[in-house]
């Protein structure tokens, strides 16, 4: 079997929010978000699916994965890892996210081959499922918004069959040490806590931009109300800033959605600087990778709790991982996304009582609607505006 044609196809769609800086009236985010899909195809009849969402990159990773079709051309899909490692290896770059977001794309579609290639489902190549179902949380949410609007997010995201619910706290703070942040995202907290009672699992992403005094404080603060963790509470370069949070913290620590690589990762765990790690698939080279992240983590006692922000194909090579880690704790999920899923994909999901099903299904376990999604227009998407009190840009 040999790989004869790499398709993309990019397009938008849209994210349901419509979040405004209280302040300033800004839109803190777009309101479409990019998708990549990945086709590989084989002399055998036999198509795998990836996906390369890299947001505001898709255009950058598209034109990489161009660059990279003659190195695919009448290889051997089933020699996913060798032949993801000669990609990487051809450049003397090697990580960040174009690189990082391409390979994904590359090395799911790869696996998706094989599983329906060998009949099996990702899972089985990965050594076998640990779990029949994957905990999942719902994300967005818990912004500094009213506590009445808070406590009903949280009532929806439990209707809707998910554990818990993400938000992000901090967003509309004026300054780096604005305290008064801190009391409107605790207030909003407290509401969701009320509303979910104590088994409600809560999630709280920074975003990476608080500074870690604020961080400190906020976690302090924010610790009654027991949240499953605080994901990234300070911008990612700085080890020694990370784990002097984790020390003080009464919080566990979450982090790594801009991490890319394997080696990007091992002060993290050599460290133990946080206690569980978010690799991206479709940023940190794909299925590949984060096994090696999540097999070097459990030699620490750290749990993965991957951060998803993909589409459908992202989604199931996610889950399947999530399936076969031992070290696995929750999955994170956008709702406004997976009630969009069947729109571009056909899948077997389903979310009740916290859990997401694993399918059995050959491959990744779905079929992508090739002939929908080549008709969606793709739209480049707008950067947030995030803004201080004094115009200074608050971080991302």
């Amino acid at each position: 079997m040999k790989i004869t044609a790499l398709k993309t196809y990019p397009f938008s769609v849209p994210t349901g929010d419509n979040s405004r800086d209280p302040h300033s009236g800004e839109l803190l985010c777009s309101t479409k978000k990019s998708w990549l899909f990945v086709k590989l195809e084989t002399d055998a009849g036999i198509s795998g699916w990836g996906e390369g969402s890299g947001e505001w990159l898709v255009p950058q990773v598209e034109t990489m994965l161009q660059e990279l079709w003659p190195l695919l051309i009448d290889r051997d899909p089933t020699q996913v890892e060798a032949l993801c490692e000669d990609l990487s290896n051809r450049s003397p770059w090697k990580g960040g996210p174009i690189n990082g977001t391409a390979i994904a794309a590359i090395n799911m579609a790869l696996y998706d081959i094989c599983g329906k290639a060998w009949n099996v489902p990702v899972y089985t190549l990965l050594g076998g499922k640990r779990r029949d179902r994957v905990q999942v949380y719902a994300s967005g949410g818990l912004v500094e918004t009213s506590p009445e609007d808070a406590a009903e997010t949280a009532k929806q995201s439990i209707a809707k069959g998910y554990s818990g619910i993400k938000g992000n706290p901090l967003e509309a703070r004026r300054w780096p040490m604005d305290i008064s942040s801190i009391d409107r995202s605790i207030a909003a907290i407290a509401a969701a806590r009320e509303a979910m009672g104590p088994e409600g699992a809560i999630m709280l992403d920074a975003h990476g931009s608080p500074t870690p005094e604020l961080a400190i404080e906020f976690s302090r603060r924010v610790a009654p109300y027991t949240p499953l963790f605080i994901e990234e509470p300070v911008k990612a370069g700085s080890v020694d800033a990370l784990l002097d949070i984790t020390q003080r913290s009464q919080v566990p620590i979450a982090t790594g959605e801009k991490l890319f690589t394997i080696r990007d990762f091992d002060e993290l765990i050599s460290r133990r600087a946080c206690a569980f790690l978010q690799p991206d698939i479709t940023h940190c080279f794909g299925i590949t990778a984060v096994r090696q992240i999540s097999a070097a983590a459990e030699k620490q006692q750290m749990l993965m709790a991957p951060h998803n922000a993909a589409g459908p194909i992202g989604t199931a090579a996610t889950i399947h991982i999530d399936a076969a880690t031992p070290n696995f704790l929750i999955q994170e999920m956008s709702p406004p996304y997976f009630e969009m899923f069947s729109d571009y994909a056909e899948h077997d999901w389903t979310i009740a009582d916290g859990y997401i099903n694993v399918s059995d299904r050959p491959g990744l376990g779905i079929e992508v609607k090739e002939a929908d999604i080549a008709k969606l227009p793709h739209d480049p998407m707008a950067y947030r505006q995030y803004r201080h009190a004094d115009g200074s840009w608050k971080g991302w």
